[in-house]
């Protein structure tokens, strides 16, 4: 069984149940796999064959996925491309992963205008749906005339079947090169570990220009009804959407979280469906997890994961930890749970050798969802995948039951001095002060220490607190030595497309004006 496989025995098993909500529009299983069919036979008919790159630029609605499983059915290789992307960096992702034709929605077309012309002139194939668009084919009107079934094509697992491009350390996305297998794996074990089953109404407002994609398509697995957010995540519309659709099971971030939890204190919803709320990205604080239980009375689950894993996710922190970690077990709320039964977690050293239980290191994962590699970059995947095994570049620790602690990524540890801090300390003991809302803690540049600990925090609405006090607040909580040696109060961090805090930006920040920081930068 593949994924394309799926898609046939949803519609045969269910066919007239929903498959996808996107406000008035909705589509049942039968119906989605007749317009895939048909969108597949269309592309096809354009002249890509197996193995070819077919990318989409969209905000979230079905077409998004009609044109997953019309890759998935032949063989294309579906590559999102994210509307949040600069020009420069859309170039990039179509160009490196020579992407034959690219669907984009009518709203989407704007944001190609200062590389549109150099798109036509690589020969790409442009198909424009969901409005007036201007572009050569339109998305309609292939599906009306294509007719007949796609043409069969040969898969195995391990085949590619997408790309989804993440943050490069050269400072332009890189694909993650990811398989038929591993898909398949990713998504039943994800199901199965989350505890989703065929009743469920899950509603992931998540952005698929990258690997959440996946979340969107677990449907595949149980045929459930998924609601899509009908554009992009909105706290109003999130909500409507659960008392309109009878939402049952969701996943979100922890800002999401907060934001929706103040809108609901406003507002007149109703969450009676709810039995299950999943989050990830990072940990959430106690009193944000305490609140959401008492508000939305329902489960709580944490999940970690990564694009290189497929968005198979590697840890899950169930319900009952949640439970016991707001009841006698504090340390597990820091926690992101335990493997799946899907992964083989170890803890390494910068030789690649085994620690013991409660010591850092880098987090490295064995699993049958491991991607092939990053497109385009042997030597890149060389480095990441060892010996059957994928190097994280998260720094975390295993406890002796098997619970996984991440502290931070390898490349945002700061060395001040002689002395490893990892910035998740210092975030969580700024995180306690009643007026801080958000708080991310990065290394700078520093003439006498190397680099220095600065720590950049907005506050809550209505809420005061000024450098020096926040500096205070810390002091009984760090060692001396993890002390931000300057805090920086502004009004909103930056944040990328899931709601997670952009470090790298904020590491701009610093390095571009080191006016910011009281005292002088380096010398060369």
């Amino acid at each position: 069984m593949l994924p394309r496989d799926y898609i046939a025995r949803c519609a045969a098993h269910y066919p007239d149940k929903i498959a996808y909500h996107d406000g008035d529009r909705a589509l049942s299983w039968q119906q989605i796999h007749t317009r895939s069919d048909r969108l597949a036979t269309a592309v096809q008919n354009l002249g890509l064959k197996q193995g070819d790159v077919a990318a989409i630029l969209s905000h979230e609605h079905l077409e998004v996925y009609e044109h997953l499983y019309a890759c998935y059915k032949t063989g294309l290789l579906r590559c999102g491309i994210n509307w949040r992307y600069a020009p420069r960096e859309m170039m990039h992702v179509i160009r490196d992963s020579n992407a034959r034709v690219i669907l984009v929605q009518a709203n989407c077309v704007p944001l190609l205008a200062d590389i549109l012309a150099d798109i036509r002139a690589d020969g790409r194939i442009l198909i424009g749906y969901g409005g007036e668009h201007g572009l050569e084919y339109d998305y309609e009107t292939l599906i009306n005339a294509a007719t007949g079934a796609p043409q069969p094509t040969d898969l195995a697992d391990d085949d590619l079947i997408a790309l989804s491009y993440t943050s490069g350390t050269t400072g332009l996305p890189k694909g993650v090169m990811l398989t038929q297998g591993a898909m398949r794996d990713s998504m039943v074990y994800t199901v199965l570990a989350i505890g989703l089953r065929y009743e469920d109404v899950w509603f992931p407002p998540t952005a698929s220009g990258w690997i959440t994609f996946v979340l969107g398509s677990m449907n595949l697995m149980n045929g459930m009804t998924v609601v899509l957010p009908s554009g992009d995540f909105e706290t109003v519309r999130f909500l409507e959407f659960v008392g309109r659709y009878r939402v049952t099971s969701t996943i979100i971030v922890p800002l999401m979280m907060q934001r929706l939890l103040d809108e609901f204190d406003r507002g007149d919803y109703d969450l009676s469906s709810l039995r299950l709320v999943t989050y990830g990205s990072s940990p959430a604080r106690p009193a944000l997890i305490r609140r959401t239980l008492e508000t939305f009375g329902c489960e709580m689950m944490q999940l970690y994961g990564i694009t290189e894993t497929t968005g198979g996710w590697v840890s899950f922190l169930h319900h009952d930890d949640h439970l016991r970690g707001l009841a006698d077990r504090p340390d597990l709320l820091t926690s992101c749970g335990r493997g799946g039964v899907h992964m083989e977690l170890s803890i390494r050293d910068d030789r690649g050798q085994p620690l013991p239980a409660g010591e850092v290191g880098e987090v490295w994962i064995r699993s049958s969802t491991n991607m092939r590699g990053y497109l385009n970059l042997p030597e890149l995947t060389a480095q990441a995948l060892v010996d059957g095994w994928l190097k994280t570049h998260d720094l975390g620790r295993l406890d002796a039951q098997g619970y996984l602690y991440l502290t931070d990524r390898k490349n945002f540890l700061i060395i001040s001095g002689a002395a490893n801090i990892y910035p998740s300390v210092v975030e969580t003991a700024l995180a306690e002060h009643p007026a801080v809302r958000e708080v991310a803690v990065v290394g700078a540049a520093h003439p006498e220490w190397g680099e220095a600990v600065v720590a950049t925090v907005s506050l809550k609405q209505g809420a005061n607190a000024s450098a020096a006090e926040l500096l205070e607040f810390c002091r009984p909580r760090l060692a001396k030595y993890e002390l931000p040696k300057h805090i920086e109060v502004v009004e909103d961090l930056p944040k990328g497309l899931t709601g997670k805090v952009l470090k790298k930006d904020i590491q701009g920040w610093y390095k571009t004006d080191p006016r910011r920081l009281p005292w002088d930068p380096p010398q060369d």
